[in-house]
């Protein structure tokens, strides 16, 4: 069995974002000095780092405790890189919607899709929506604009471009592109400034032939030598009288960063699908950006008089946040009064299109945003269809693990007719599950205990909500068995899930009451919960 059928982990997620910066892949040994990189991170720390990536992708430890360190080196690292509070906010914020919209996706829906397929259905039904939105929160929340940062003049010079015959102009190509026009200089003069015949200068050659195969898309740089490539040219350009503002010098870093972040993104779309679905997530992030701007105008209009109002900069910011906060919850309303809307049209008319004319006074009273996005969503849902059997065969796994009459000829036969209709893959943890809960009531739980660890590990990233009891299951299971190792591995599980765990419930996770759990699950009987 391809066992192909899952979500990505959430270690693979953290992971795919430290490849995305770029903060991790270094040449050659130990760093000879703090000062070789803004992070300071040498090739032992670096290592160090990378093995605990591991270990939260085979979720050693505690997967929570594991998980919330990884974000937080990730987010010193990148501090080093921009100090600027306000922007690192403005980037950070929406990365941690995107992951706590994945990790409610794992624990609630569940998934009978590849993970190649998973991960689409999430980019183009979850990730774009959220990230539009998420990102215009943090341009209005921190005051970007207020900062007059000097960005390409295309709107979205942070996206690919991408030709019909699939070659593709980078963000980051973009952004050095327009580094070089904004400074007034040819690539050669800003990285190697004064080149002549006669010049000679290892350093800043290296630099130009770096930048070179840079833009021309060969290889995307790792951030530390990115940096320290422009923070060299910024140097050399002031000793040869052309120095470049520090303002300047700012918003030309913040851009390379994102536009290094989404490149990354894009090859990476680009390869596991195509360029037309890499084409397709960008034109959908533009249309969705376009739709919420009447939105964000209609804020900053009616907020500009009431900020000129206010008698200090403290003041005025206390006022800006609080009306950020009123705002978004007024725009969430918003969406989910178009959605109460259309679900109850369709109720009363199944099957029939929404009216034009209901969708036009929508419009206009909502805003596009609040239906456009909506109507592409359920579009874009429709298109990930569920296999032929699977809803029934779900249903009827349920129902046999449910009765306590079952019998192994029975589950026998249930596992038969799964095969049957090729969803082994997506149902691969029911199985196990049934025959562990048949075993678990004829209190052979030695027995069990192998189909309970199948049914655990298979559901984990693939039966979402529907895992619930199985977690509270395998917790028992392991106690009984006397594995302390499993027990703690199912209550991390749990605690990520949001589960109660019997006897656990809200509790602190101290040993003391992991002794006390594991002491009376050896011993209680929960048959009516099976």
């Amino acid at each position: 069995m391809n066992m192909d059928t899952c979500f990505a982990t959430q270690g693979e997620l953290v992971k795919l974002a430290y490849d995305a910066f770029g903060v991790l892949p270094r040449k050659g040994t130990l760093r000879a000095s703090k000062e070789a990189s803004r992070d300071g991170i040498d090739e032992t720390q670096k290592k160090s780092i990378q093995k605990q990536l591991a270990r939260l992708a085979e979720e050693e430890g505690g997967l929570l405790s594991n998980f919330g360190q990884m974000i937080q080196t990730l987010s010193s690292i990148l501090t080093a890189y921009l100090p600027s509070i306000q922007i690192m906010s403005a980037i950070g914020d929406p990365l941690d919607d995107l992951l706590d919209a994945y990790s409610r996706l794992v624990r609630e829906e569940g998934t009978y899709l590849s993970k190649a397929e998973t991960l689409r259905y999430f980019i183009s039904t979850k990730a774009i929506p959220l990230l539009v939105v998420s990102l215009n929160q943090s341009l209005l929340k921190y005051r970007i604009t207020d900062m007059e940062l000097d960005t390409p003049e295309d709107t979205f010079w942070y996206l690919p471009t991408v030709a019909e015959d699939g070659s593709l102009v980078m963000p980051l190509e973009k952004v050095m592109r327009w580094v070089y026009a904004r400074c007034d200089l040819s690539q050669t003069q800003f990285h190697y400034p004064g080149k002549n015949p006669r010049s000679d200068n290892n350093t800043l050659q290296q630099n130009l032939d770096n930048a070179i195969k840079w833009t021309r898309g060969a290889r995307l740089p790792a951030l530390p030598a990115l940096f320290k490539n422009f923070e060299e040219s910024f140097g050399a350009l002031t000793h040869c009288g052309r120095e470049i503002p520090k303002e300047l010098q700012a918003s030309i870093l913040a851009a390379l960063m994102v536009a290094r972040f989404s490149s990354y993104l894009a090859r990476e779309i680009a390869d596991a699908y195509d360029h037309q679905y890499l084409a397709e997530v960008c034109q959908q992030f533009r249309e969705y950006t376009l739709w919420i701007a009447d939105d964000v105008n209609e804020f900053k209009a009616e907020l500009a008089p009431v900020i000129q109002r206010q008698e200090s900069p403290e003041l005025a910011l206390f006022v800006w946040l609080n009306a950020c906060n009123h705002y978004w919850a007024f725009f969430d309303s918003k969406l989910a009064a178009v959605a109460d809307t259309l679900q109850r049209c369709q109720n009363a008319c199944p099957g029939a299109p929404i009216r034009d004319e209901v969708l036009t006074a929508l419009k206009s009273k909502y805003g596009l945003f609040a239906v456009c996005s909506l109507l592409d969503r359920i579009q874009r849902q429709s298109a990930f269809l569920t296999p032929h059997g699977f809803a029934e065969l779900l249903y009827q796994g349920f129902d046999l693990k449910d009765d306590p009459a079952t019998q192994l000829g029975q589950i026998d036969e249930y596992a038969f007719q799964v095969a049957a209709y090729g969803l082994d893959e997506q149902l691969c943890w029911i199985v196990p599950w049934l025959r562990g809960v048949y075993h678990y009531r004829k209190d052979e739980f030695a027995v069990a205990m192998p189909h309970f660890q199948a049914a655990f590990e298979n559901a984990k990233y693939r039966a979402g909500k529907n895992q619930y009891k199985l977690v509270n299951q395998y917790v028992e299971v392991a106690a009984k068995n006397g594995d302390r190792r499993a027990f703690k591995k199912g209550i991390e599980w749990a605690q990520y899930l949001g589960i109660k765990v019997r006897w656990l419930r809200d509790d602190e996770l101290t040993e003391e009451k992991l002794d006390y759990v594991y002491y009376i699950m050896q011993k209680a009987r929960y048959d009516h919960q099976m």
